[in-house]
């Protein structure tokens, strides 16, 4: 190191410091005003009682507010690009309508106003933290996985509030941290039930942590800047792109603005078909707000592939319904699909309209541009591996249900072969990590355990909701299998070749989650005392963020929830993605090449 570069490090790191401290300050402030606020009034009508005390605390809000911008324009930290604008204001504005108000009307409508607008800067300042990450990390790798672990802190932090839970069953640190790491990495294992457990607040806690962990804090915060005008800078870019597998930076903004319109687009359409078609347990009537937090909360879970229901049975309640399988079925497969493949496939559908109307309309024809009007690579390689493992995987699932078990050949099949194939249909969907079930656990077959924890294994598409080693991993592998047996010196599928880069990152990719799912297996034998069976399944099941369980998750150990935690972690931030970001300094082209030898293989 030369004395130059000794003399600037440690200023430089210094001067980033000081750049994270202001970011900080204002994420805490905020975060203490929503979980205070919800801690007041858990959104339901509070008590009269009360009021002097929340004016007070209201005006002490905006006490904190002010000292704190004080503080930092006579320090000379706030510079231009961190000055109040009106969306702080309008949090100073709220706090001070609710001191005033607050003492003369309890239920006024001041305090909804203070309630919301300090959850939307509370989501707001979140991504104002990742963006000041951004600029300190050297790596821009390590944002993705970071981001992820301070929305479990935050979630966890909220989570706990008593206003989450009911008032008789209160829940611990370790089992707010597990729910909301598995809320986060989009997993459904849940130690306590859903619907029970918490409160409405809890549940649209829970809902609203999915939703960002499904699409990954760094990419929604990243369109939510872009729609509202504000640009991203280079090394912001740089990790949005490494996020999204390196897309080039020139599409950031276009497939941003893609992902959250679609998403939100298929969600809600999700939830308006949901809503007239829940039954009300008898002797109970389901209100219009039940039926829509009903319809939004189960249509968040399905697009994100999560798995968390509010019916504290999964969807065993709807096994031949409609909402199982015309609703939540398409929602999990375009969450698995990935919106790559989905922003692909509109733009195929949306070209080849248009050749169609001018066709008819008898003007000219546009000329196809390179690669316009057909899928690309990744797109029919997603879409066949897909389909192939949703019809493989139904087959034998269906084979496991209808077929004599051999523990008991004299007994008789439970279902019958339509109800077979209505179970097989859903099950080998969501068992690439959506986490529902039609079906009864207990009921499943040996084989039809083992096609899950397969299918478990294999996932989702890369670029979507769901975990796994992702299906374009299988696929190239099994064509770098294919053309070895065939003595092809490169990797080929539809007319194309597929680089060795690709291969080897493949290989590494299923290596990893094989060593993670021997790893958390292995620990789970030494504190579960459940059959081996059971600890496997679900050990896949937490790597792999699935969700799906054989009632082992809610008797975990202390430690094998800790275990637990960090499968779910690992799982959805990738571990070759973890170890990519960790590994210490960069890739550097050397001027030499090793002399090539044999090894014998098979």
């Amino acid at each position: 190191m030369t004395t130059l570069q000794a003399a600037t490090g440690p200023r430089r790191t210094g001067h980033r410091l000081a750049g994270l401290a202001w970011p900080l300050l204002r994420t805490s402030l905020v975060a203490l005003a929503s979980v205070g606020v919800a801690l007041e009034h858990g959104f339901y009508e509070p008590p009269a009682a009360m009021a002097l005390v929340r004016a007070g605390e209201a005006a002490c809000l905006l006490a904190y507010f002010v000292l704190a911008y004080r503080l930092a324009r006579s320090s000379g930290v706030l510079t231009e690009q961190f000055r109040f604008g009106p969306a702080e204001w309008g949090v100073a504005v709220a706090a001070a309508l609710g001191a005033i108000f607050g003492a003369i009307d309890s239920n006024g409508p001041a305090w909804r106003v203070v309630e919301a607008v300090a959850v939307l800067r509370f989501a707001a300042e979140l991504w104002g933290l990742n963006v000041a990450l951004a600029r300190v990390l050297e790596r821009p790798g390590v944002l993705f996985p970071m981001s992820f672990l301070v929305l479990i802190i935050v979630g966890t932090l909220i989570i706990k509030t008593p206003v989450a839970t009911p008032a008789d069953n209160p829940i611990s640190w370790l089992d707010a941290a597990f729910t909301m790491t598995s809320a986060v990495c989009v997993t459904g294992l849940v130690v306590r039930s859903t619907a029970e457990g918490f409160t409405p607040f809890g549940h649209a806690v829970i809902a609203v942590f999915i939703q960002l962990g499904g699409l990954g804090i760094i990419l929604f915060g990243s369109t939510l800047a872009m729609l509202i005008g504000r640009s991203l800078s280079l090394r912001e870019n740089l990790s949005l792109s490494q996020m999204l597998n390196d897309m080039p930076m020139n599409r950031l903004l276009n497939f941003g603005r893609f992902v959250l319109l679609t998403t939100l687009g298929i969600e809600l359409v999700g939830a308006a078909l949901m809503y007239p078609l829940w039954e009300a347990a008898p002797g109970e009537t389901l209100s219009p707000l039940r039926r829509a937090g009903l319809s939004a909360f189960h249509s968040i879970s399905a697009f994100c592939n999560a798995g968390f229901d509010l019916t504290g049975r999964s969807l065993e309640g709807v096994r031949f319904g409609l909402i199982a399988h015309a609703v939540i079925l398409p929602l999990v497969v375009l969450g698995g699909l990935g919106f790559p493949v989905l922003a692909d496939v509109t733009g195929v559908v949306r070209y080849r309209l248009l050749r169609l109307v001018n066709h008819v309309r008898g003007t000219p024809v546009p000329s196809r541009r390179p690669g316009e009007g057909w899928l690309a690579l990744h797109s029919k390689l997603v879409l066949v591996t897909t389909l192939v493992l949703f019809l493989a995987g139904g087959a034998v699932f269906m084979a496991g249900q209808l077929l004599p078990n051999p523990r008991d050949p004299t007994a008789a099949p439970e279902v019958g072969v339509l109800e077979a194939v209505s179970d097989a249909t859903f099950m080998a969907v969501a068992a690439r990590t959506a986490g529902f079930n039609t079906i009864p656990m207990s009921e499943v077959s040996p084989v039809g355990r083992t096609t899950l924890m397969t299918l478990m294994i294999i996932g989702g598409a890369p670029g979507s909701t769901a975990g796994g080693m992702k299906v374009t991993t299988l696929a190239v592998l099994v064509l770098s299998v294919v053309a070895t047996l065939r003595r092809r010196d490169e990797t080929e599928a539809f007319g194309r070749a597929i680089s060795d880069t690709l291969v080897r990152r493949a290989g590494t990719l299923g290596l990893c989650y094989a060593a993670l799912i021997t790893t958390v297996t292995l620990v789970l034998t030494l504190t579960e005392s459940a059959p081996f069976e059971v600890v496997v399944f679900e050990a896949v099941s937490g790597c792999t963020t699935t969700g799906l369980s054989l009632g082992l998750t809610p008797e975990l150990t202390p430690a094998g929830r800790v275990v637990m935690i960090a499968a779910m972690f690992l799982g959805r931030v990738g571990p070759l993605t973890l170890l990519g970001a960790l590994m210490l300094g960069a890739s550097v082209r050397r001027p030499y090449a090793y002399a090539h030898d044999s090894v014998l293989l098979g």
